[in-house]
């Protein structure tokens, strides 16, 4: 007697539906017409299973802090800084409570979605402390079963400007962070902010998670790039495979030559890069040409660069839309990267999911026996139908126990 059995799924490398029997947490057998008896049985009438989405990046401490009655803004930006000024001055308010509850509500709502695994950037600086910190490491031993959540220890105010900063962040790492984050653009020497947060990964031998290349370029040049200064430091550390860069927007402004070049680099240092729904946000103070404002997300691929992406923000000072749903954010990429033909659609559910353990360091995540059963059975017979559809979640597995059973609202996976 085995804990679950999935009769009838359709995964992409079969040809023909197949069961999926799950016991103590993990697939142990995929297969036709499996002879397993279990304490629970589904049918799912041949909808497609995926590994749970990760959602590799999102500012979790500052999620939800918007008007649920009344979302989006009152008044529109132009310059990107007004944001980070909102932010800072809303922030002031938030208690240790107030943080603990848009968490979780925001947790929450991404295992409905989906979401089985996290990365968490939080808030640590000289005005703040470790207040944020304190408060997500509640939640993350709260949602432990439900979704499992590392917090990046994440530098808003920057590691050099304040006395006492850089020893903030030991105490942070040290009181339960499980990753060191980085943000050289809110400090004046973006080398000297690099240097000090690898300095603090290596000492404390945590990954290293960076915000890099945020903002736009009318034609970056190589040494422009934070991702090639990342990048060298990686391989000049030997921290290849344990550095993530987040947004890298400069890149897309970049000639192909320079980007070939920078993109080189970064498959060298074996960094994993996150894009994110930067064309929201820049390209705001451009009258014509107006750019984009995304890494270059098909040509990072090509070259073989783990490439995944993340929410960033949801319903925040930053970014008033976002419902923590990987499946709402695939059909944003496919917009903003041009993303539109079948086999597209399928590396955009592996960019969130196995791509996504990868650059975040889960071992075992995908639909291979011995794989953790974290599963998300779509309302959709392929991947392509998933996210043109922005089908339902049915079923949301964590570990083979079920999180989440979402009401079918379509029957598309059927061609009904």
């Amino acid at each position: 007697m085995i804990d679950l059995i999935l009769r009838n799924a359709l995964l992409e490398k079969h040809k023909q539906p197949v069961d999926l029997a799950i016991n103590d947490g993990k697939i142990l057998e995929c297969g036709k017409a499996l002879p397993h008896k279990s304490v629970q049985e589904l049918d799912l009438n041949h909808r497609l299973v995926i590994p749970g989405f990760i959602d590799p990046h999102v500012h979790l401490d500052i999620a939800l802090m918007n008007s649920r009655e009344v979302p989006g803004r009152a008044k529109r930006f132009y310059d990107t800084r007004e944001p980070n000024q909102e932010i800072e001055r809303r922030r002031k308010a938030f208690t240790h409570e107030s943080i603990k509850e848009r968490a979780r509500a925001a947790l929450r709502l991404a295992s409905r979605h989906g979401v089985t695994a996290v990365r968490a950037q939080c808030h640590i600086d000289t005005e703040v402390g470790l207040k944020h910190l304190k408060a997500l490491l509640e939640v993350k031993e709260e949602f432990a079963r439900r979704v499992t959540v590392q917090i990046v220890a994440f530098p808003q105010q920057g590691l050099m400007k304040n006395p006492g900063t850089l020893d903030l962040f030991r105490e942070a790492l040290k009181a339960g962070a499980d990753v060191m984050g980085g943000a050289s653009n809110h400090d004046p020497v973006m080398r000297d902010h690099i240097d000090a947060a690898f300095d603090l990964a290596i000492e404390f031998d945590v990954d290293l998670d960076i915000h890099a290349d945020l903002g736009l370029a009318d034609c970056a040049q190589l040494e422009d790039l934070e991702v090639v200064y990342i990048a060298e430091q990686a391989l000049a550390r030997g921290y290849q495979g344990r550095v993530t860069v987040g947004h890298a927007c400069k890149l897309g402004s970049a000639p192909p030559d320079v980007a070939d070049q920078a993109i080189e680099l970064l498959k060298e240092a074996d960094i994993s890069v996150i894009s994110q729904p930067d064309l929201y946000r820049l390209g705001r103070e451009d009258t014509y040409n107006v750019r984009r404002g995304l890494t270059r997300v098909k040509e990072l691929l090509d070259a073989g660069v783990n490439v995944t992406y993340a929410s960033n923000n949801i319903q925040d000072g930053y970014r008033p839309m976002g419902n923590f749903d990987p499946l709402e954010e695939a059909l944003i990429l496919s917009y903003g990267a041009h993303m539109d033909v079948v086999e597209d659609y399928s590396t955009l559910l592996k960019m969130a999911t196995i791509n996504g353990a990868r650059a975040i360091g889960l071992d075992n995540h995908g639909l291979e026996p011995g794989c953790v059963a974290d599963l998300v059975v779509l309302d959709a017979g392929c991947p392509s139908a998933a996210v043109i559809y922005q089908v339902e979640k049915r079923y949301v597995f964590k570990a083979g126990k079920l999180m989440a059973e979402n009401q079918l609202i379509s029957t598309l996976y059927n061609g009904a």
